[in-house]
């Protein structure tokens, strides 16, 4: 998978872009970027923000807009981002043992994944409008705090499963739930019905 970056979250997080690695790793990094660049089933998005003046990310899938909040992340978490956004596919679908099979299946297949600077203007506005339009600009997320414990499982429930998204599709604009439209894109990657 390749994860995509804004040019802040690079400079900030001190992403390790694919073309900044060393020989071997760069090409093991070219190969993943030659193989699934333009797959947006594949592709994510990366845009940091703050809450509570703390570092996090957001992270939204190319295809299905599907999107993961991720608190108080650090410079040496960078290398667990996609083991962080697949526990969380896994834990929000959990209840979902045919999508679980297929999800674990899909990470099995995929699991190398390389870092890349993000130029796809429709999901750095997407990731724009998720940031001041359904967080707004962070300020929702106190009103998850618990006991002091901020529910991140519900944020990111709620931001896939009850705020509806629009995408642009043979030049018609249409409304769409992330999560539903990711289960639906991954069971027909695999076509199981």
């Amino acid at each position: 998978m390749i994860f995509y970056a804004t040019k802040e979250t690079v400079e900030r997080l001190r992403i390790k872009t694919y073309d900044k690695l060393s020989d071997h790793s760069k090409q093991i990094a070219q190969n993943v970027i030659t193989n699934q660049s333009g797959d947006d089933l594949l592709e994510w998005g990366m845009k940091l923000f703050y809450f509570d003046r703390r570092k996090c990310l957001q992270v939204m899938n190319f295809a299905s807009k599907f999107t993961i909040f991720i608190f108080d992340i650090k410079v040496n978490d960078m290398d667990s981002i996609p083991n962080i956004v697949a526990n969380y596919l896994i834990e929000l679908y959990k209840d979902d043992e045919t999508l679980i099979k297929l999800l674990e299946g899909l990470f099995e297949h995929y699991s190398l994944c390389t870092y890349s600077k993000l130029t796809n203007r429709s999901i750095i506005s997407s990731l724009n409008h998720n940031q001041f339009e359904f967080a707004l600009d962070g300020y929702i997320f106190y009103e998850y705090i618990n006991n002091g414990i901020l529910n991140t499982i519900q944020i990111n429930k709620d931001v896939n499963f009850d705020y509806l998204v629009t995408q642009k599709r043979s030049g018609k604009t249409v409304y769409f739930l992330p999560g539903d439209r990711f289960r639906e894109l991954i069971i027909e990657r695999y076509k199981i019905s």
